[in-house]
């Protein structure tokens, strides 16, 4: 479908996330006013300061852990002018989403975490485990979306209705001006169903839900409820008797439904290759790549020309047997004969309101939505053509501060090597670094911890 058909084709989808024009902020203005996100970037980006002020503004106003960070940095709403003034906000690392208490102080923590009024729920306990946390704050209309935690700690990020709604329309404008969109499209998700998790991966791919007929969509993982709790007994993390016995049947029955649903995949990229039909297969490369390695196996191959490959998430547990993109391309091209071109991958994390979809060209763009930052050692930025640590400031939520500086090993390059789409874009390849501290941010949380006893 052309681009230029595209915003039309899916402007009633869009107009279901936009709220009325009277009511916007600068955010609101920043996000919904571009008809197309990676043309006329510059202009799109004029938007942006505003909308970053405003949101400096909610959480130095209404976040306490926030507030006491930019004192401690000696930052004011007064010192945010320019684009420029935007380097001076301070910066949650990313590992600090995971750098909770148990028990009793885990909802202290998100309450400390959380901008504004944290609608509280009444819980049975006052030491409640994550997913009862999880569950009540979704009635309450705050998801508390997680991390599949396989370094043993799982992250929480809590996003109330409107930064949820915000994040689905931002990831959506990304997905139709970059990839070949059509709505009556099949899709193949290779994840647990969204509908019955708040992992964030899940979630994320789960946007299919927003762009495609539910009739066309196929969830590998059917009639399974990921919870924390599962994840932890799946990786042998149990808490308790009761939680080691469930994990030991666990481990037994993993590799029956892991291969029943590999089966009914590889039966459906075999059904639309005699149907001729168009999908998009999407899901993290691990759980591709062992759909593929069984295709293998059993000396099975389809031609999918048509079809297109979505991945994220990275190799998670299974980084053992990650491989460089571009092979990981060919493996797809030979097996399920889907052109490289037509290969996307996406950059995103649970603590970020945009995802960095790649071009054909395999480039991950930064939609106009966010201020992209690559710093040095000394956590200074280094601008563009230089690897670096990956940071954000991210305006949308207004739930938790969206400022991040991440673990991740990122280069930056002013305007894509290879498409015509407008902005900055990421590297192909993204790789882990080592944890960072963030500004003091430790011991500010710790001080409020105390002050809660």
């Amino acid at each position: 479908m052309a681009v230029s058909n595209q915003y039309a084709e899916i402007k009633k989808l869009l107009d279901k996330f936009i709220t009325p024009s009277e009511s916007w902020t600068p955010v609101e203005k920043a996000l919904f006013t571009p008809e197309m996100f990676f043309t006329n970037y510059k202009k799109n980006q004029e938007l942006l300061l505003p909308a970053i002020k405003h949101s400096f503004k909610h959480h130095y106003e209404n976040n306490v852990l926030f507030k006491r960070l930019c004192e401690v940095d000696n930052v004011t709403v007064d010192n945010i002018k320019t684009l420029d003034d935007v380097k001076k906000i301070p910066l949650l690392p990313d590992s600090f989403f995971k750098d909770y208490p148990e028990g009793k102080g885990f909802l202290t923590w998100l309450d400390n975490i959380y901008t504004g009024s944290t609608p509280m729920p009444n819980f049975r306990t006052e030491a409640p485990d994550h997913d009862e946390v999880i569950e009540q704050f979704n009635q309450k209309g705050v998801s508390i979306m997680f991390t599949s935690g396989t370094s043993g700690r799982f992250s929480f990020i809590p996003r109330n209705t409107g930064s949820w709604d915000r994040l689905r329309y931002n990831a959506i404008r990304s997905i139709v001006e970059l990839m070949d969109y059509d709505p009556n499209d099949s899709v193949v998700l290779l994840i647990p169903d969204p509908r019955q998790t708040n992992l964030t991966i899940a979630g994320l791919f789960g946007i299919a839900y927003d762009l495609y007929k539910p009739e066309n969509i196929h969830v590998a993982l059917e009639d399974t409820k990921i919870t924390t709790q599962f994840l932890r007994m799946q990786r042998a993390d149990t808490i308790g008797l009761k939680e080691k016995i469930k994990a030991k049947a666990m481990a037994k029955l993993s590799p029956i439904v892991q291969k029943k649903s590999d089966l009914r995949m590889i039966a459906l990229f075999e059904k639309f290759e005699k149907e001729g039909k168009r999908a998009n297969i999407a899901g993290p490369p691990f759980w591709l790549n062992r759909v593929m390695e069984r295709m293998i196996k059993e000396d099975r191959k389809v031609k999918l020309p048509d079809s297109q490959v979505l991945t994220g998430g990275g190799w998670k547990a299974e980084e053992d047997k990650r491989a460089p993109e571009e092979a990981f391309r060919e493996k797809v091209e030979d097996i399920l004969g889907i052109p490289q071109n037509r290969y996307h991958d996406v950059y995103a994390m649970s603590e970020c309101s945009s995802v960095f979809l790649s071009c054909e060209g395999h480039y991950k763009h930064v939609p106009p939505t966010i201020i992209p930052l690559v710093l040095d050692e000394e956590l200074k930025p280094i601008g563009y053509n230089k690897f670096g640590r990956f940071a954000f400031i991210d305006p949308i939520p207004d739930s938790y501060p969206g400022f991040i500086i991440t673990g991740d090993k990122v280069k930056l390059f002013e305007k894509c090597p290879v498409c015509n789409h407008e902005g900055p874009v990421l590297d192909i390849e993204v790789a882990r670094l080592p944890g960072v501290e963030g500004r003091g941010c430790a011991a500010v949380m710790a001080e409020l911890m105390e002050s809660e006893e």
